[in-house]
């Protein structure tokens, strides 16, 4: 019960700061923009330049250009990688067997080999240099006739999403860990029984109850932001609610881990700590391996990159779940397919394998 009134609090308290924290100012060349109260008085511009970033930044993911970029340089690595292998057997041969009329066949499969790397290199440099060219024109087309002021109330509104999508979910991880543990306890699950009521109703009405609590409260604090920024700036982005499903989608997927975790351990404190386990560390990593194209030393490592693949097709990753409510926030369609459908399966398999040991048990 605590632990639900420390949610509504971060709520209670989050929303004022969302709605207060910022301005519209007036620029000396008359055009409005959103600034925190933190700015100095003769800024003359907002928060907007942080919208570019992002803005681009899901532009590349809508259009598959992040996609198409990972595709070529990982073709270009495994190029490097046979120029190295044979690099290696040319001159070990040389050293061991110089006559053998093979060295002169291996030296010219070398060169033409550096020539496809080299056409590979240039290829790939540029359509880096296309996609940031064509990414700034796409901005400038697509966002002609949004303001300063606008960009930086979308900006600000993503922002809020990330907040309630991180903050909030890791206090719900407390918040449902005991729903399960708690109600299958000695003494009140005889009570519960006792009910003419199928354990299936029992099982899934605890779940249901448990998402639709913390949906109220989402829900009431999403409408309170959107209200109150639209009040302060005459901006009214009912795009800002595009992001609740991919949340809400969130919050069903992990209440169904922990859930599953609490009927298992019959633990409240097993339940919240591996799913803080689950959330914190192992999502962050999954998350992380799944952006390897922002750190070329790691994805040139064969290992790493085969991990960062067989993550991708056995693990939900909530931080690739919150990019994409994110971009929906800017009118961005980045829908992240293969995590959407790996977190629909670990739901359907969460549920199923925990309401069946909550049928077959006897409690």
């Amino acid at each position: 019960q605590w632990v639900m009134i420390l949610l509504i609090a971060v709520v209670v308290v989050y929303v004022p700061f969302a709605i207060f924290f910022v301005e519209v100012r007036e620029a000396p060349d008359g055009s409005k923009f959103l600034a925190t109260v933190a700015m100095k008085d003769n800024a003359q511009a907002g928060i907007e330049g942080e919208w570019n970033g992002v803005y681009g930044k899901g532009l590349r993911r809508e259009l598959g250009y992040d996609d198409e970029i990972d595709k070529r340089s990982d073709a270009l690595n495994e190029e490097l990688n046979q120029l190295q292998d044979l690099d290696f057997k040319i001159k070990s041969m040389q050293r061991t067997d110089p006559t053998n009329p093979e060295i002169k066949d291996m030296i010219e499969q070398y060169r033409r080999l550096e020539q496809q790397r080299d056409k590979d290199s240039k290829d790939l440099f540029e359509l880096r240099k296309y996609v940031n060219e064509e990414v700034q024109r796409l901005t400038k087309e697509r966002t002609a006739d949004i303001s300063k002021l606008q960009k930086g109330v979308e900006y600000w509104l993503q922002s809020a999403v990330y907040f309630f999508f991180m903050v909030s979910l890791l206090v719900y991880i407390f918040v449902c860990s005991g729903y399960i543990p708690n109600m299958i306890e000695s003494g009140s699950i005889d009570l519960v029984l006792s009910k003419p009521i199928r354990r299936w109703q029992i099982y899934f009405g605890k779940y249901v109850g448990g998402l639709l609590l913390y949906s109220v409260v989402l829900l009431a604090a999403y409408i309170l932001i959107f209200i109150g920024i639209g009040f302060r700036t005459g901006i009214w982005h009912w795009p800002f609610f595009a992001a609740l499903p991919m949340t809400l989608f969130s919050l069903a997927l992990l209440y169904s881990i922990i859930a599953w975790v609490g009927l298992w351990t019959r633990s409240t404190l097993m339940s919240a700590i591996l799913g803080l386990i689950y959330y914190v560390i192992v999502d962050t990593a999954i998350g992380y391996l799944g952006d390897l194209g922002g750190t070329p030393f790691l994805a040139d490592v064969p290992a790493v990159k085969f991990v960062a693949d067989v993550t991708k097709f056995i693990f939900p990753s909530f931080v690739w779940l919150r990019e994409s409510a994110g971009a929906a926030v800017l009118s961005i369609s980045v829908f992240p397919w293969k995590h959407v459908i790996v977190g629909t399966v670990w739901l359907i398999i969460c549920l199923g394998t925990s309401y069946n040991r909550f049928r077959i048990n006897d409690y």
